[in-house]
C-alpha cells in the first residue's frame, strides 16, 4: 500500500477476536485501532476518524448497529463491516461477514471497502 496505511479500527468486546484480527491487518500493512465496545468506538472515531471500522454487532453498552446510526446522526461516512454468529444485521450501507469468519474473505472485503471508500 503506497502512502500512508489504511487505518481499521477493530471493534469486539472478545480481546482475542481483536487480537487476532490486529496481527492478520497489521502483517497485511494495515495500521490497527482496537476498541472493545461501541462507546469506546464512537469516542475514537470522534477524536480519530479510521479509514475503515470492522465491528462486531453485539456488544456490551452500545451494539454494532447503534453504533452505526449514531455515526451516521454524526455525519461520519465511514466504511462499516459488521461480523456476527447470532444475527444478520440489515442495512444498506454496511458490509456483513458472518462468524466465524473466512480469512480471506475477510481480507477481500476489507479491501475492497478501503479501496472503494479511498476512490
Amino acid at each position: 500500500m503506497p502512502g500512508r496505511p489504511v487505518t481499521v479500527l477493530i471493534v469486539d468486546d472478545e480481546q482475542y477476536i481483536v487480537d487476532l484480527l490486529a496481527e492478520l491487518l497489521e502483517e497485511e500493512g494495515y495500521a490497527v485501532r482496537r476498541a472493545y465496545d461501541g462507546l469506546a468506538a464512537l469516542e475514537s472515531v470522534t477524536s480519530n476518524p479510521p479509514d475503515l471500522i470492522l465491528s462486531d454487532v453485539m456488544m456490551p453498552k452500545m451494539d454494532g448497529l447503534a453504533l452505526v446510526n449514531r455515526l451516521r446522526e454524526r455525519g461520519f461516512s465511514i466504511p462499516v463491516v459488521l461480523m456476527s454468529a447470532a444475527v444478520t444485521p440489515r442495512t444498506h450501507d454496511t458490509t456483513f461477514i458472518p462468524k466465524p469468519f473466512d480469512i480471506d474473505h475477510m481480507l477481500g472485503v476489507i479491501a475492497g471497502a478501503t479501496t472503494k471508500a479511498n476512490s
